[in-house]
């Protein structure tokens, strides 16, 4: 898709400040400056880092960053300014602290010229109440970003009670519409009931698998295990060999669940990766246990396991780890983005839901779609260690009959992103429907 020069869309994106959606929303914008759009990224200082690999691909003139300064918040530490450094209640507060970014970013389009306005803002649907009024109030279109699919949508605008959702749902619901991270020939069903019961227009867009944008720039924090070490170690490793475990940049697991997870990676033989998140923050009124904020990895394990494990704290290369040939399992909270980059990379999905979506992804996955294979039931849940055990083993085999069903599904979401398929003309009508 061309646009000369002077009919380049201009598009202001706001994304929500968590890996888990700041990351898919870059990625969806690198496909709009890929479609010829003139980008302005909204981050706060901390954040200004997750731009880095789009900077690395695309001119100062097409890509832009306004950095604005966090807002405070009575209940949020000094110097946090993204959703992963919290526990999952502080939720609210971190919502209640970016509604301050109203009328500074009001100002900012006041002073600018008209020639240089944006058309649309593509803001994450967690802002949307406000980004939906700071639309109105310059006539732009409000379109929101959701990095979930469409089953979980409908599930979740279904239910009757929804706390502080409800006001979510229902700017999301009047937005000028919807763009998803997910590909139509997966739930065709769930998108047309979007469309029908929820947005009462056709303009919901799924363009998913959304890929990481790959610039040679990491796209994550400290970690205690250099990337090409990493990938050493797989290298050295027999093909779909390997299991990798990890949960996200919000989960944190108990003292309980990570003993009971090390006794099984242990007791498996199999080989493996473990992602091990940092601890939380904690915010006024937590109450949270002390061993409930951080994953700790029991005394002598790594001695036990050296040459058959990889324990990685802190930021671990997601995506080149599941794309590794020598990778055949992840066992994973199934929040969405994991669900797709272990679409990608075509390894089986063994499903220990956390919260949220999850729990709607695994009755996709695994009741609906026979995709998956669960592994765990809940954040209180402690396995059994040789029922786990068991559950890793089985994963690494070739003929599991949920890796044949996995890869058919795969194959029809890397066909949407290939030029022609679903995913690619909606990103296409996308860009145009911003110059409309």
């Amino acid at each position: 898709m061309e646009n000369n020069k002077n009919e380049k869309p201009h598009v202001l994106v706001i994304p929500f400040p968590q890996s888990g959606h700041m990351l898919p929303h870059l990625d969806l914008t690198h496909q709009l400056l890929f479609r010829g759009a003139v980008v302005t990224v909204v981050v706060t200082p901390n954040n200004s880092t997750y731009v880095d690999p789009l900077r690395r691909l695309h001119s100062p003139e097409n890509l832009r960053t306004l950095i604005l300064p966090f807002p405070s918040h009575p209940l949020i530490p000094s110097g946090v300014e993204s959703l992963q450094q919290l526990p999952l209640q502080a939720l609210p507060h971190m919502l209640e602290a970016l509604s301050g970014l109203r009328d500074p970013l009001s100002d900012w389009l006041r002073r600018q010229p008209p020639s240089d306005l944006p058309a649309a803002i593509v803001g994450s649907s967690f802002l949307s109440p406000w980004i939906n009024k700071l639309a109105d109030e310059f006539s732009l279109k409000s379109i929101c970003f959701l990095p979930i699919n469409a089953h979980s949508v409908a599930t979740m605008w279904a239910q009757e009670d929804r706390g502080f959702f409800d006001d979510l749902e229902s700017a999301t619901t009047a937005s000028y519409g919807l763009v998803v991270n997910s590909f139509y020939e997966l739930e065709t069903q769930y998108v047309e009931t979007v469309k029908a019961k929820f947005m009462t227009h056709h303009r919901v867009w799924t363009v998913g698998p959304l890929l990481p944008v790959n610039s040679g720039v990491d796209r994550g924090g400290r970690s205690s295990v250099p990337s090409e070490k990493v990938t050493a170690w797989l290298d050295s490793s027999g093909e779909n060999s390997v299991v990798y475990v990890g949960f996200g940049s919000q989960i944190r697991l108990t003292k309980q669940q990570t003993a009971a997870l090390a006794a099984a990676l242990e007791r498996s033989g199999v080989r493996f990766i473990w992602a091990v998140r940092d601890a939380a923050k904690k915010i006024s009124g937590d109450s949270q246990d002390a061993d409930a904020g951080e994953d700790v990895i029991p005394a002598g394990f790594e001695e036990r396991v050296a040459g058959k494990g990889l324990v990685i704290r802190g930021w671990a290369p997601q995506s080149m780890i599941l794309n590794h040939r020598a990778v055949g399992s992840y066992l994973t909270h199934l929040g969405w983005g994991s669900v797709l980059e272990g679409l990608v990379g075509g390894v089986v999905l063994l499903a220990w839901p956390m919260q949220a979506d999850h729990f709607y992804n695994t009755k996709l996955l695994v009741d609906e779609l026979r995709a998956a294979v669960r592994a765990g039931e809940n954040r209180e849940s402690v396995p059994d260690p040789e029922e786990l055990a068991r559950v890793l083993v089985e994963s690494v085999k070739e003929d599991l009959p949920e890796r044949l069903e996995f890869m058919k599904l795969r194959e029809k979401g890397l066909n949407a992103i290939k030029e022609g398929g679903s995913s690619y003309n909606n990103l296409d009508d996308l860009v145009r429907e911003t110059t409309l």
